[in-house]
């Protein structure tokens, strides 16, 4: 088994190939069985085939019911360099009425993010009670903790390489960069300016989840256009007692904020029997071993896209676990969709030292040397912004940057309109 299926010669074939090759030269009682195991348990195979492929456990929901109660924050970036000198967005939406702020920045480290935080959304709309985002660094630095702290928020985190929990964030995002990219000039160094105008557009307009724009969730009225000064606005209440006014204000809040969260109760279940059609979610215990889906190498040529395997530490809720790969080795909080199970004997980082040292001697007498990559990576470094992804090939010439997704970095180019 090990010769037709292991082997280089024989390229970790599937069952039915392994067993057909293997049926025209031997025969005993239950080959098929044991063939079937010895491939279902391959270690390389685990980390190299889609197997049962990354899961879907059911759409988890957390509703809320008051302006800026929980507010979603995002890093969009690198973009061309304006003229201006910004290159990054920082993104920043109410979860809601939908309200959005951006503002372009020249670079998104924690002390600007925070700054941006405090004196544009925090000093105009008052302390949210729960703040939401990735796993980049500005968001999980000391200074952006401490601020946190000090003002009683609470602080909340996707898991590594799973955006779907800042999905609200992350989906605003791509509508942004679509409507910056018909408008930008031809250089695409004019964006910043724009942003203020693509912003108002997006505010103005109803959200398909609450039924209302986001301007009237936040004020009690639509937003006034240009074409309306010009034309007139019905819906604009014209009198001269304050007193009214301030009635009329309260009232159209509260028949807003009523409908808007019967939309939104209608919405979410909408999405979840959506999200939900057909899952098969995996569960796991204490102890069980498992196979981790790794996008940095996942998403290089001939690189493997399961690293493991994993023991699981613990079950800390429903969708996220606690593993580890090696006794030593630094504990990691991943989303159950990341995992699958892992077939087989326990490793052999995990069996005593004197049982280990036993199976590496009588395995090295037999083991064919099979070709492999060494990625060089820390394996202490799991969160967004520690993503290593160059391939030592040789040694003595450096390896280029790489996204997560395995592109070349290239520095960003200054577009002048002179050229």
């Amino acid at each position: 088994m090990k010769e037709f299926h292991n082997s280089v010669i024989s390229g970790h074939l599937g069952r039915d190939r392994t067993i057909r090759a293997i049926k025209n030269r031997f025969y005993w009682p239950g080959m098929t069985s044991d063939i079937s195991s010895w491939v279902r348990e391959c270690i390389v195979c685990a980390k190299a085939k889609p197997g049962p492929g990354v899961g879907r456990f059911p759409l988890q929901q957390s509703l809320v019911g008051c302006p800026f109660d929980r507010i979603g924050v995002d890093i969009v970036g690198p973009c061309p360099i304006t003229e201006n000198e910004n290159e990054y967005l920082i993104v920043v939406q109410d979860y809601f009425t939908k309200w959005t702020e951006a503002f372009a920045v020249k670079n998104h480290n924690a002390l600007t993010v925070a700054d941006k935080l405090v004196s544009e959304i925090f000093c105009r709309f008052g302390m949210p009670l729960q703040i939401h985002s990735d796993q980049g660094r500005e968001f999980e630095s000391i200074l952006f903790q401490a601020v946190c702290d000090k003002l009683g928020i609470d602080k909340t985190r996707t898991t590594p390489y799973r955006p779907q929990s800042d999905g609200l964030v992350e989906r605003f995002n791509r509508t942004l960069q679509k409507m910056l990219s018909m408008f930008v000039n031809k250089f695409r160094n004019n964006w910043d300016d724009l942003l203020p105008y693509l912003l108002m557009a997006y505010r103005a307009t109803e959200n398909d989840s609450t039924g209302v724009s986001p301007h009237k969730m936040l004020t009690g009225r639509e937003m006034v256009y240009p074409l309306d000064i010009m034309a007139g606005n019905p819906s604009t209440v014209h009198t001269p007692c304050p007193v009214e006014y301030v009635q009329w204000l309260n009232y159209s809040f509260r028949k807003t904020f009523n409908f808007a969260r019967e939309k939104l109760s209608k919405a979410a279940t909408r999405q979840k029997k959506s999200y939900d059609r057909g899952l098969k979610p995996r569960q796991y215990e204490e102890n069980d071993f498992v196979y981790r889906w790794y996008p940095p190498t996942a998403g290089i040529k001939l690189g493997l896209g399961w690293r493991g395997p994993y023991k699981v530490k613990a079950k800390l809720s429903d969708v996220t676990y606690r593993i580890q790969e090696t006794p030593t080795a630094k504990d990691i909080v991943v989303h159950v969709d990341h995992l699958k199970p892992h077939f087989g004997n326990v490793p052999v980082t995990w069996l005593p030292p004197e049982i280990e040292d036993e199976i590496q001697s009588d395995e090295s007498d037999i083991e064919p040397p099979l070709l492999d990559f060494h990625l060089s990576f820390d394996e202490t470094h799991e969160t967004e912004n520690d993503i290593p992804l160059n391939i030592d090939v040789n040694p003595c010439t450096p390896s280029p940057r790489r996204t997560r997704c395995g592109r070349t970095v290239k520095k960003p180019t200054k577009y002048s309109p002179c050229i």
